[in-house]
């Protein structure tokens, strides 16, 4: 609920005057302030719009003539200040301006520039915990719930995407971003909330899902009518636009992206950016097993990771480089780098970057000849793995019930703040029907009606609560779009198997997935790709498990069964698909085929490699069918020693 305050109206007249006055460009004010005030708040607007490097130092300089005038121009100022702090990166100091936002508008009564310097406060602290968070994003949207103006509205759901995006939770982020994205293109006027900075945020959601396709195409929406992007996230756009790239199997093309994101973090001095491109360009080069090349952009990524300070960005560096020297047959250079690291993501408890660090270190020594040392490396990994999953189950559903408190908090306190009004209500009555009547029987009959009442919406409540609950619950384990189980369903199904069994992993993509989006546009994509997870799940039935594992990519897991059986499953999923053009809303046929790639083991072959290996492994295998001309599958068997015995290719 909002602040009770007598200005509380003149509050938000002032803020949409402030706003108003901003947008004339020059225009004069009424009132006491002057021409010039007014035209150089204009001009400081235009320079923050524009992302212009001399936007902040112009604030700063105009700061005391600025906060001497009405409070209408005191708060637009603020918010720019804020916005400009904000494009440069530096989030202590926008906290320290949100605070001063809130301080301010609390004390004029003004409900709006309230909420909205709250949100710009919670997305600036640190340290706060994931969870919490979106916790404190959720209670403002609760003390605020009666605003509807689109500014807040705006600012609002692009903080419940960003909560949801830390969380992991993509498919939550990617709709609130969605709704932020459709007001900010009603209202191009708003300060905090630019179209091309969501699609920038949904483009990252589409690099976490890995759907490169996706990626590009929201990339390629980015335009001149959608606000400026300052150069922290110019720099990102180009980072990941080459991640996009190099997932869809174009290293040159990706390093070209990632030295346009180098070029324009180095022209403004932001160092973490620069660590981070060289960061990938030296990934990329270790993909393309160029290890003189990934040493280079190694080397030259640690003195600007030690700048910025950031630990994890120089310990990707410092991995890299050693998995570099390694390659180039320095083997214990490239061990002392690559242990180093590992030492302090174990101090720290970096347990995602320490598994993938692991992995990759005993393949190394796996290529080197070193197998007992590889196959400690590879048992520590999953040692750390299942830590990771483990820990994630838990995380998982801490965050499902904390999510499930706040929406009771919110539906509690809206209730309550009906039945107060309805107390009111109910006592004026009372007086009424005091003065009339001589009798309390009609008095005890509204009491009557009234309890009903409260009773009825109770029951209301409690079930909206439960279905809430069951929404959640759904949500977190399957993929919005098809309704098949996604990949967090998956990890907790491999961690509760039982071990011994015989396996089947298969991973499918769709072929030439980009035409169809480029060519009938995104929505007979999704028509599609709701198609042939319907197929697939009919194909597989109740012989394992399909999931959406992102993208177009689907993944089918069968437990227990023989080679020749995964073989005809595979071969039957490929037919699925191909059986019958897809038919969209709007009558278009879509011919659509699928690639698969496919790993069976045979009872007790868990114990050589995990789940996360196996299906690895089915990815290099439907890397494979790609190159082959697509539209067929290859299968590889591995015995219980983690060998690959034989390879078979199954055509349509």
């Amino acid at each position: 609920m909002s602040p009770s305050h007598p200005n509380h109206a003149a509050g938000r007249r002032a803020a949409r005057a402030a706003l108003a006055l901003l947008l004339a460009l020059g225009c004069a004010a009424p009132g006491a302030r002057a021409d010039g005030g007014a035209a150089e708040l204009a001009r400081l607007e235009r320079l923050v719009r524009a992302a212009d490097a001399g936007a902040l130092p112009a604030l700063l300089a105009a700061q005391g003539d600025a906060m001497a005038g009405p409070y209408a121009d005191r708060i637009a100022y603020l918010k720019l200040l804020h916005r400009a702090y904000a494009d440069r990166g530096d989030t202590a100091a926008a906290g320290q301006v949100a605070e001063r936002i809130v301080r301010m508008a609390r004390a004029q009564g003004d409900a709006l520039n309230t909420a909205l310097g709250r949100l710009a406060r919670a997305g600036a602290t640190g340290g706060l915990g994931q969870s919490t968070a979106l916790a404190a994003v959720n209670d403002i949207d609760i003390r605020h719930a009666d605003l509807r103006d689109p500014e807040f509205t705006a600012a609002l759901q692009q903080a419940y995407g960003d909560g949801y995006l830390e969380l992991g939770q993509y498919d939550f982020a990617h709709s609130h971003y969605l709704k932020a994205l459709e007001i900010a293109r009603r209202h191009p006027e708003l300060l905090e909330t630019s179209a091309n900075g969501l699609l920038l945020a949904i483009a990252k959601v589409y690099v976490y899902t890995r759907s490169p396709d996706k990626v590009l195409a929201t990339l390629a929406a980015i335009g001149p009518d959608g606000g400026a992007l300052p150069p922290p996230s110019a720099a990102r756009r180009f980072v990941i636009e080459g991640i996009a790239h190099v997932m869809q199997g174009h290293p040159d093309q990706g390093r070209t992206a990632y030295y346009k994101g180098l070029a324009i973090a180095h022209a403004h001095g932001l160092a973490l950016f620069e660590a981070n491109a060289l960061g990938n360009i030296a990934d990329s080069w270790l993909e393309d097993r160029n290890y003189v090349e990934a040493e280079r952009a190694a080397r030259a990524a640690l003195p600007f990771a030690a700048k910025a300070g950031d630990p994890a960005t120089r310990r990707i560096a410092e991995a890299n480089l050693g998995f570099a020297l390694a390659g180039q047959g320095h083997l214990p250079q490239g061990l002392a780098y690559i242990d180093r690291v590992l030492a302090e993501q174990r101090a720290d408890g970096a347990l995602p970057d320490m598994a993938n660090v692991l992995l990759e270190k005993s393949r190394m020594l796996d290529k080197a000849g070193l197998v007992r040392q590889a196959l400690q490396a590879l048992q520590e990994q999953r040692e750390v793995a299942a830590r990771l999953a483990a820990a994630e189950h838990e995380h998982t559903a801490k965050v499902l019930q904390e999510q499930f408190e706040a929406q009771r908090r919110a539906i509690q306190i809206e209730s309550l703040r009906r039945e107060n009004a309805m107390k009111d209500v109910q006592i004026r009555k009372r007086r009424v029907w005091q003065l009339i009547a001589s009798t309390g029987a009609g008095v005890a009959l509204l009491l009557c009606g009234f309890v009903w009442v409260l009773y009825r919406r109770s029951v209301r409540t409690s079930r909206r609560l439960r279905e809430l609950n069951e929404e959640l619950a759904f949500h977190s384990t399957h993929d919005a779009l098809t309704g098949l189980l996604n990949r967090r369903s998956f990890r907790a199904a491999m961690a509760a198997r039982a071990p011994g069994a015989s396996h089947c992993f298969i991973l499918l993509d769709i072929d030439h997935f980009k035409a169809i989006n480029d060519g009938l546009g995104h929505t007979a994509g999704d028509e599609v790709l709701v198609e042939v997870a319907r197929r697939l799940r009919a194909t597989v039935a109740e012989r394992g498990l399909a999931l959406r594992w992102g993208g177009e990519e689907f993944l089918v897991h069968v437990d227990g069964g023989d080679p020749a059986g995964h073989a005809a499953l595979v071969r039957a999923l490929l037919a699925a698909v191909a059986d019958g053009a897809v038919t969209t809303a709007d009558g278009q046929r879509v011919d659509v085929t699928i690639t698969a790639g496919a790993l069976t083991l045979p009872a007790g072959g868990d114990g050589a490699i995990d789940w996360q290996h196996a299906v690895a492994l089915a990815d290099r295998a439907l890397y494979r069918g790609k190159q082959d001309g697509r539209r067929c599958a290859y299968l590889d068997e591995m015995d219980a020693t983690g060998a690959v015995t034989r390879s078979v290719r199954i055509g349509a």
